[in-house]
């Protein structure tokens, strides 16, 4: 009886689904909870996986929505504390303002333009190969300064409109993977900023030796530029993908689009640079008073915000540049807040001490690394940490397999530094799920690729970087 509910857009499919994610998750919190959980992180357990089963199953608002009343029905926890934890989050409100100032690139013609201009320059034409390579550099340089991964994926959509290539179509979906791979790494370059700070802490207090700087962006630079060339490579010779029409455009026509650059294009492009400007000042002049102004009294969510104004209120041409219905009505996209709220809101409880989850994990995969050599030891941290972070928290799962790991670095003939920061960055693609890391719903909330060539190309990229890291940690320790 079940199995025609399920398929062909049945009506009642999401309430089976619905059922079937309930009984799931209060099967798991009456499970006794083993090395120590706590009834509150099996029950945290238990709304954190029917969450991304609804994500996937149901959809990601429903989804999100259930998965909160699911928790409090579980944990009988305060309902007004996990209202305020989703939708009070200084990272969703930054999606919340940075959404709609997206859609005003849109809307006025930046992004075409930008992309127009990228696709145009003689160094380009006629290398398709050179462009990919050049873009998804790009797109890391703009995200290692702090521009949102949303504004990169913008731009890619716009290469990809602007050069014929349809949606959920091999190469658009693929080079639009590979831009977010591009730019969610690289926005952890800089070691000191956002929930960076706290594995820097984290490091710091387990492995008794202050983290060098210097080293852990080296090694990202370094680490993102060769990733870079590599998932070209990869998407070119091992997917396949036909890249040519970046090659075969007529110059001329492209260069007569930038026509269209009305005066709320010009207007939003000025604005677009002085949002960069804004997130760039911060990081490298820290002590300008501008950047004071924005890092101390503002923080980078009202930045944006006081952008955002700024559109919604001056006037071109007798009417503001945005309106503020229509940008929020149609720039918003409600799944990606609401399942980046949620998620957040799980993450920081699978960090804490109370549901005894970092606690267990931490004792179980302690004893598990001894007798294995050294480069062995490097290999299954960063594996287990790259597919468990996929899943769960990846600031929980890093803290965990630093804490399991790093105190048995010497006896293995590894530094600590290098096994530290090694682990850091095995953390960060946690984009397996929507609930990997606070940029995986970027991911999955992406409506103009395909779920299957989304998880494809996910998987081929995660091996490449588990590869590449590797290679990386094995120099590293043989240098320091």
């Amino acid at each position: 009886m079940s199995a025609p509910l399920v398929k062909g857009g049945h009506p009642y499919r999401k309430i089976v689904h619905l059922i079937i994610g309930i009984a799931i998750g209060f099967l798991i919190s009456r499970i006794p909870g083993p090395g120590g959980i706590t009834p509150l992180g099996m029950a945290l357990i238990g709304a954190f996986l029917v969450a991304n089963y609804w994500f996937i199953a149901i959809d990601m608002i429903t989804g999100s929505l259930g998965a909160m009343i699911l928790f409090v029905l579980l944990a009988g926890s305060d309902p007004a504390g996990i209202i305020s934890g989703t939708l009070g989050n200084t990272t969703v409100w930054q999606v919340l303002i940075v959404l709609p100032l997206i859609y005003g690139l849109r809307i006025t013609g930046v992004t075409d333009a930008l992309a127009n201009w990228m696709m145009t320059r003689k160094i380009l034409y006629g290398r398709s190969t050179m462009f990919v390579i050049f873009f998804l550099l790009f797109s890391s340089l703009l995200c290692a300064l702090k521009v949102n991964v949303l504004v990169v994926l913008a731009l890619a959509e716009g290469v990809m409109s602007a050069a014929g290539y349809e949606e959920q179509r091999k190469e658009h979906d693929a080079f639009l993977v590979a831009t977010f791979f591009a730019g969610a790494l690289a926005y952890n370059i800089i070691p000191y900023g956002s929930w960076i700070a706290s594995f820097v802490t984290a490091f710091e207090n387990i492995a008794g030796i202050p983290l060098d700087g210097a080293v852990y962006m080296l090694f990202g630079v370094v680490l993102n530029v060769v990733l870079d060339i590599l998932y070209a490579f990869v998407m070119i010779v091992l997917l396949r993908c036909d890249f040519s029409r970046l090659a075969t455009l007529d110059q001329s026509a492209m260069k007569t689009s930038d026509a269209k650059f009305t005066k709320q294009g010009k207007f939003m492009f000025v604005l677009f640079l002085v949002m960069i400007v804004g997130a760039v000042l911060p990081t490298l002049f820290s002590s300008f008073p501008v950047s004071l102004f924005i890092n101390k009294t503002l923080t980078m969510g009202l930045w944006f915000t006081l952008c955002l104004v700024v559109a919604l209120i001056v006037p071109i041409d007798g009417k503001p540049v945005l309106s503020p219905v229509d940008c929020f009505k149609n720039g918003v996209q409600w799944p990606l807040i609401l399942s980046a709220g949620v998620m957040l809101y799980f993450s920081g409880i699978i960090g804490g001490d109370d549901a005894g989850i970092k606690a267990a994990l931490s004792g179980a995969f302690s004893g598990a690394f001894n007798g294995i050599p050294g480069i062995a030891l490097l290999l299954v941290a960063c594996l287990l940490t790259v597919i468990i972070t996929g899943f769960f928290s990846n600031m929980a799962t890093g803290v965990i397999f630093m804490s399991a790991t790093i105190p048995l670095a010497a006896m293995f003939n590894l530094s600590p530094l290098v096994l530290g920061v090694c682990i850091m960055w095995a953390s960060m693609p946690g984009f397996i799920t929507p609930g990997g890391t606070g940029l995986s719903p970027y991911l999955h909330g992406l409506t103009t690729i395909t779920k299957k060539n989304m998880y494809k190309y996910m998987l081929a990229f995660l091996a490449l970087f588990l590869v590449v890291i590797l290679i990386f940690g094995v120099v590293m320790n043989l240098i320091f």
